[in-house]
Parts: C-alpha cells; structure tokens; sequence
C-alpha cells in the first residue's frame, strides 16, 4: 500500500506539536529560556523528524528509536541541559507534557463528535493523571530547593550578620595562594558593618562563570562563618568570602553561596586546606 505524504505539512503539523511541548516543559522546568530557542530547536527537530522519516528501507523499529532520539535531541538543544539530573527531568516533564496535551486533544475531539481512539473518560483520567504527577514532581523540586538553603552567621569582631545562604554543590571556587575554599557573598550585605579594605584580609580570587566568563572577584576574610543545618551549627574559622557586586539570585532567597567542601571537610573532620582538586568555577 502507497501513501502520499505532504511533506510541508508535515513538518508545519510536527513544529507547532514540538514547540507546544516545548512550552509545556519550558513552564514546568520553570526555565527561563527564551521563545526564540524554542522556535530554533522545534524547527531543527522536525528537520530531523522529516528526515528520518523520508528514510528508505529503515525497519518500523528502528524510526521509532530514532524518533526518540530525535526528541531527547530536541530537550536537549532547547534548554542546554549539562548535567544528568536536569536532563532526566526534563524527559519526564517533557513526557508528562505530552501525555497532557495528548488527553486534552482526545477529549476535544470527543466533544466535537469524533471518534478518538480514547473515550473522554480515559482523556480527563490520563490528563488528570499526568497533571498531579508534573504537580507533584514540581513541589517535590522546590521542597528539595529549599532543603538547601540554610541560616549563615558572619562573626568579624563585634559584628554579627544573619544571611540566607544556598549550599551550591556547582561553587568550586578556590583560593588559589591558600588553597582554601571561598563562599560568594553579596557585597551590599557586608558594605558598613564588615571593613572589607584590610591589606593582610583582603584576597583577589581569578573565577569564571559567574555572570562573566573570566574575572577577579574581591575577597575578605573574616575571624568565623557559623552554618546552622540539621540542627547543628558547624563553625568555619577565617572563613574567605568573595564579595559578589550584583545579587546571587533574583528571587532574593537568599544572598550568600556556601561552598560545598566547607560542610563536608567539618563533617568528615578534615582539614579544609587539604581539599582542593577543583578549578574556580562558580
């Protein structure tokens, strides 16, 4: 049996269905990438679709696989995914978006008088089903997020400053004299209660990937760092901060980046300056 395929709208039908899903997932991940990438990789993603498709003497199997493929492609050229955790959520919601779309489009053609392959039952119970799961991996995240964000108290002589602080397990900034690792604070939050222009405290640390891709990022150095987590306080003597000139994050969760060895080295009961394998990167 031969068909005729229209290969224009083909790849217009499969671009609007990847740059829906796309949005979904975009919403779900809450990520801020812009329309514009999304538009690119849906189009390079149905190029490929239409590709893969049109291919001669390829087993009913193996364009599946390929089709699979191509959609982990697509994920993954839409949000710039480096790490395995962020991309393994990012297939589930991106799934997840399409099992949504797919009960929501199954009940509308219901509703129009169409036979779908669903009833309109099935539809709303696998939408529904779908929905409480993205809902529940959505909360799951920000419960976790929030896990990570502890109280830190800077002692410098008679001064006291309470700050919300994120324990980023990406901060591997390191000072490269002492070799000693440095927690990134927001200078604002020290400015007229820390002196932050004393010669033998003062650092300057080399880091990239921090709002820049290379830079010098002053630094200071203060008699203790208290971490309150779990129930426990750790305490971090001479503790070295890079001052941050702009904020850490929007959202003003919190204004200081702890470094992960820090909490690890006092837990362990190692020695801090021993620990460094790592480049500067924030």
């Amino acid at each position: 049996m031969r068909y005729i395929v229209y290969i224009d709208r083909l790849f217009l039908l499969q671009l609007v269905q990847s740059c829906v899903l796309l949005l979904l997932t975009r919403a779900f991940l809450r990520s801020t990438v812009t329309l514009k990438r999304i538009v690119f990789a849906s189009a390079a993603g149905t190029l490929l679709f239409c590709v893969i498709f049109l291919l001669p003497g390829i087993s009913r199997n193996i364009k599946v696989l390929l089709f699979a493929l191509c959609s982990l492609a697509t994920l993954w050229l839409a949000f710039r995914i480096r790490t395995l955790q962020v991309f393994c959520r990012a297939v589930i919601l991106y799934h997840a978006a399409a099992f949504l779309l797919a009960g929501a489009l199954y009940a509308l053609l219901h509703a129009a008088g169409r036979r779908p392959a669903m009833t309109t039952m099935q539809a709303s119970l696998c939408a529904v089903g779908v929905g409480t799961a993205a809902l529940y991996i959505l909360r799951w995240e920000k419960k976790s997020a929030q896990a990570v964000i502890v109280s830190a108290i800077l002692e410098d002589g008679d001064v006291k400053i309470t700050l919300e602080a994120l324990i980023d397990s990406g901060n591997s900034l390191y000072d490269p004299i002492s070799q000693r690792p440095v927690c990134v604070v927001e200078k604002a939050a020290l400015e007229g209660k820390i002196p932050l222009d004393i010669p033998e405290k003062f650092r300057l640390i080399p880091y990239h990937s921090l709002g820049k891709k290379h830079g010098i990022m002053q630094a200071v150095e203060i008699e203790k760092l208290k971490v309150k987590k779990e129930g426990q306080e750790l305490v971090i003597e001479k503790a070295l901060l890079g001052l941050y000139e702009n904020k850490v994050t929007q959202s003003g969760a919190y204004q200081m980046i702890l470094h992960p060895a820090l909490l690890e080295n006092r837990r362990n009961g190692h020695d801090i300056k021993s620990c460094n394998t790592r480049k500067n990167a924030v």
